[in-house]
């Protein structure tokens, strides 16, 4: 199920929202209850949830109560339920576990339905909660996307600033062992961080002398050749 399969998502019929909006009437007014029974549901069908599991049921039982009885187009209705399935993405919920928050939503108001509940009251919630769905899901591939072009641009950063590093210091290794006066000072060198990637190409080949290695050991016989006798 993608984001086109939200986008091709046909509005809930009127009279499985009536059906709906009758039984959230006073599910509203239970919203605590609500919220820890639908927890106690998840956890009994997803025992290895990885999101936090008060949070999810929070986030949930909101939506569903807000999905049924505001009065706001679909366009924006269906913004919303996006912005819950990236939230509950972020939070670490797997989108293929939404066919066990259908069945655990679906019990969870049967018990708190007691003798309000009837098959036609089961059936409009099924009807109800895959009709949020593609939505829920669409949000989640939307927050997907979004991590991993923020991680594609850290690596590519942090790549940029190791490469760039390595430059400066190999310049400024190059011109001293030359004797000439180098193009970037010691000041622009992290050292440190020059060591660091020297200690990293140790740790790779301890027996391969490397060039940043070369460069610096150069750098030091030049610097002793100079010394005054």
């Amino acid at each position: 199920m993608t984001s086109d399969s939200a986008a091709r998502a046909l509005p809930p019929d009127p009279e499985l929202i009536q059906v709906i909006r009758r039984s959230v009437a006073w599910l509203g007014h239970l919203q605590d209850t609500f919220i820890q029974q639908l927890r106690a549901d998840l956890v009994a069908m997803i025992p290895d949830m990885s999101a936090d599991g008060w949070v999810f049921s929070e986030r949930m039982v909101q939506a569903v109560l807000w999905a049924a009885t505001t009065d706001q187009p679909q366009e924006e209705i269906a913004a919303g339920l996006r912005w819950v399935g990236a939230m509950n993405r972020l939070d670490g919920f797997a989108e293929d576990q939404y066919r066990s928050v259908a069945h655990a939503l679906v019990r969870t108001v049967h018990v708190l339905s007691e003798s309000h509940w009837s098959t036609a009251t089961g059936s409009a919630w099924i009807s109800y909660f895959l009709w949020m769905q593609p939505h829920l899901i669409a949000g989640a591939q939307q927050a997907a996307a979004q991590q991993a072009a923020e991680r594609r641009a850290a690596e590519w950063e942090a790549a940029r600033q190791r490469a760039a590093r390595w430059q400066a210091a190999a310049e400024f290794a190059a011109a001293a062992a030359r004797g000439e006066e180098p193009s970037v000072t010691a000041g622009d060198v992290d050292m440190k961080s020059v060591r660091g990637l020297l200690d990293d190409e140790d740790d790779e080949d301890d027996e391969d002398a490397g060039y940043g290695q070369i460069m610096l050991s150069m750098t030091l016989d030049k610097r002793r050749d100079r010394r005054p006798q």
